[in-house]
């Protein structure tokens, strides 16, 4: 990728990408410590998308550019940046909401008006009980759903933190694996449906994915105003020869039952894989409520590639604190739908978890679809 010359002006950058042969948009750095990314560093298409985005929010179809719109990384001295995990936009009070793993807090961060840089706000301490690490998030018209590994459990707060129930789920996902069950949580634009998953397969559906071939998971889809719950089958890529750390990381609904799929992996040396994609739980073919365990040949969800983060081109991350295969690798736990940009396209926010690590780096990244 040609360099990019420094203290370029608008004109000047204008034909700087041209010459390049990019489609840029206004270049804005926005790092902190080390550094951030820089807006409109290139775009890719998602590789054979197809398919209208419906209702809520509308993007053309196919989705053809996916482009890095800001890359934030989070101040490592703020005890805020550490474990950030799962993710939900609130469009009212233009707030973050991410929930810290093991600290039992939910911690609102805000960005300026171009979604360029971030500053968090008070984070809200859980009066909740019992086992808790929490991974997802969902925002309620008065309150937040929260996903927790430990039990595993869903659980129902109000906007001060305080306890009032908790969602069952099916019996089968009591199972499973031990820090591989509930990562993930969303609501429908509605706030009528929920969603989430466990990041690897239950035991009883082959457990954690292999060498050479991915897991199958149970998307749990859940109407909250008729309690109906149907599970449908999902099957993640498949775990490089070596092995390695695989799995669904979070999911969020661009409308009712139009997803998109969070899918991360680690493999020490190398670092991590995400790659985003989209799915559509409108049919009945891949519901597997009432399968005792899904074999090979269960029909699962038909998923489309929107974007392999590895692919987009961003020279201008901040140096990774340990081997990525770029720069703006990181690992994302959460992802979100968020405003529209403004330019009009619409704003995939996704959040890194440090893991309270030196070698990781917490950040927010902003990707523009359209």
């Amino acid at each position: 990728m040609r360099a990019v010359p420094k203290k370029l002006g608008r004109r000047e950058l204008g034909r700087f990408a041209l010459s390049s042969g990019l489609s840029l948009g206004l270049f804005g750095l926005s790092g902190v410590g080390t550094g951030g990314c820089t807006r409109g560093a290139g775009s890719v298409g998602p590789g054979g998308a197809t398919g209208a985005l419906r209702t809520a929010f509308p993007l053309s179809s196919p989705v053809r550019h996916v482009e890095v719109w800001s890359c934030f990384d989070l101040p490592r001295d703020d005890s805020r940046s550490r474990e950030l995990s799962g993710i939900a936009w609130h469009e009212e009070s233009r707030t973050l909401w991410a929930v810290q793993d093991e600290l039992a807090s939910i911690v609102p961060i805000r960005p300026d008006a171009t979604l360029e840089r971030w500053t968090f706000g008070d984070a809200i301490k859980l009066d909740v009980t019992g086992p808790l690490d929490l991974e997802g998030i969902a925002i309620t018209k008065d309150g937040f759903l929260l996903a927790s590994e430990a039990g595993p459990r869903i659980i129902d707060v109000d906007r001060s933190g305080r306890y009032r129930r908790d969602v069952t789920p099916p019996a089968k996902f009591m199972e499973a694996l031990h820090n591989k069950s509930f990562e993930s949580l969303a609501l429908d634009p509605h706030k009528t449906v929920l969603y989430t998953t466990s990041e690897t397969a239950l035991p009883r559906d082959d457990g954690a994915a292999k060498d050479g071939s991915g897991a199958r998971v149970r998307i749990v889809r859940k109407d909250l105003v008729s309690g109906e719950v149907r599970e449908h089958a999902y099957a993640t890529d498949a775990v490089v020869t070596g092995g390695g750390d695989y799995g669904v990381s979070d999911l969020a609904a661009l409308a009712t039952d139009d997803l998109l799929v969070l899918e991360r992996g680690f493999r020490k040396g190398i670092g991590n894989s995400i790659r985003i994609y989209r799915v559509d739980l409108s049919g009945s073919d891949s519901v597997c409520s009432a399968i005792e365990q899904l074999s090979s040949e269960v029909t699962v969800l038909s998923k489309t590639l929107v974007v392999d983060l590895s692919k987009l081109p961003f020279a201008l991350a901040s140096t990774p604190r340990q081997p990525q295969p770029t720069p703006l690798m990181e690992n994302y736990e959460g992802i979100a739908i968020g405003p529209r940009l403004p330019d009009g396209r619409l704003a995939l926010m996704l959040v890194s978890d440090d893991n309270g690590s030196a070698k990781q780096t917490a950040r927010v990244l902003t990707l523009a679809l359209s």
